[in-house]
């Protein structure tokens, strides 16, 4: 009999190949579930996310609790202040751009006649949406499929046949790689041009934008309002800035989209794109005074949904999604995503240009140190707060404050 591959062991067998110490392959034993192991390849064990709650964030005139699942000290905590900011001002007002249809790509190169292409595409459009539909037809029954196709010139010689494709409220990329490939044959004159089709995640025709208009006093002041449209405007001219003040958008946006199952790196790759439309990357979100008032917009790419896939095989987003309510549309959910983001992208801004990232940072990096050296739950939050007075900080002198405590307790 011959030896099994690494992919056809148990999880088990598997951590058994990794000569690991006995406590460490416990716990990893300890950690697994039989769902997980079903839905990636060489399982072994489950990672845990800290999932957090961003409380009470106000939207298009409802409050929601919004869970967000990050590892990252300090992100939970702004949100939910960026949020109180948002609710100052009446709130986060949502708009929903496009059609909500994910794109899906024909690829085809080695283009000599592109006339003949377009013509080919018109002449078979009917024949093309009969075959979209009899390949997914339990999609049409809820109202998606098929709702558009173009001819989009790449180069000279290559291009891209779009197919508009509306999935609902799942994500959708199993439903439109499917429908590509039921419909690639009838292209069968052009076999050996097609490349491939594929969805695209540049999800252009799913874009939300969110708008906010608040009091300075909202923010701290005037003063505070007008550094932070200063520094905003720095991000939309320096792609240094820009890059940095995204990523902090996204702290808050991707932590929503992860904790309800979601792709968290296809709504990154999208925004990333969506900031480099013009040609140049900028800053995702504005801020501007208008009538004597903050405004801040943000325009996201957003393509989630709350059924199908990991969203219904895992427990945990199944969980997370029902904290925000009973029967949470796709769309409903992108809304939050990008009200998220401009939450945590106004407490950001707001915490650079007044007292600084480092000093709600800091406190949350403390309270992960006093942990990492062996505090008690009951320590910790004492050690953090001597910890947040002192002007240098590691483990050494954590780990004797720690024993100072101790030994006046």
């Amino acid at each position: 009999m011959s030896e099994l591959k690494f992919y056809e062991l148990t999880p088990n067998q598997r951590l058994e190949t990794l000569n690991l110490p006995e406590n460490v392959m416990m716990a990893l034993k300890d950690a697994q579930d039989l769902v997980s192991g079903q839905i990636i390849e060489n399982y072994v064990s489950n990672f845990t996310v800290p999932m957090g709650i961003l409380k009470h964030l106000l939207l298009d005139g409802t409050a929601y609790n919004i869970p967000m699942a990050t590892e990252e000290p300090s992100v939970i905590a702004a949100a939910n202040h960026g949020a109180k900011m948002l609710n100052a001002g009446g709130g986060v007002h949502t708009e929903l751009l496009t059609d909500n249809t994910m794109i899906g790509q024909i690829l085809i190169h080695q283009i000599t006649d592109y006339t003949a292409l377009q013509v080919f595409l018109t002449a078979h459009r009917d024949e093309i949406f009969a075959k979209a539909q009899a390949t997914h037809p339990s999609i049409v029954a809820r109202g998606g499929g098929l709702k558009n196709i173009e001819l989009r010139m790449v180069t000279d010689n290559m291009a891209s046949i779009d197919c508009f494709i509306d999935t609902c409220d799942a994500m959708g990329a199993n439903i439109v790689n499917t429908i590509l490939a039921g419909i690639i044959p009838i292209f069968d004159v052009f076999h050996t041009q097609i490349l491939a089709g594929i969805l695209s995640n540049y999800a252009t025709q799913q874009l939300v934008s969110a708008t906010v208009c608040l009091p300075f006093s909202a923010v701290g002041g005037q003063d505070i309002a007008e550094r932070i449209v200063a520094i905003n405007h720095f991000g939309h001219h320096d792609v240094y800035r820009a890059t940095t003040e995204n990523k902090g958008l996204f702290n808050g946006a991707s932590a929503v989209t992860l904790a309800t199952g979601n792709d968290w790196r296809a709504l990154e790759a999208a925004g990333h794109a969506y900031a480099a439309k013009t040609g140049v990357y900028t800053a995702l979100a504005t801020w501007s005074i208008e009538q004597q008032q903050l405004k801040g917009t943000l325009t996201l790419p957003v393509s989630v949904g709350t059924v199908g896939g990991a969203i219904s095989a895992l427990p945990q987003a199944q969980n997370a999604l029902r904290i925000i309510g009973e029967r949470v549309s796709a769309n409903q959910l992108r809304r939050m995503i990008v009200a998220t983001g401009l939450a945590q992208n106004l407490a950001a801004l707001r915490a650079i240009v007044s007292d600084g990232i480092q000093k709600g940072h800091m406190r949350m990096q403390y309270r992960a140190l006093a942990l990492q050296i062996g505090a008690t739950p009951d320590e910790v939050p004492q050690l953090t707060e001597k910890l947040t007075q002192l002007s240098r900080v590691d483990t050494t002198i954590a780990m004797q404050y720690l024993n100072e405590l101790r030994e006046k307790s």
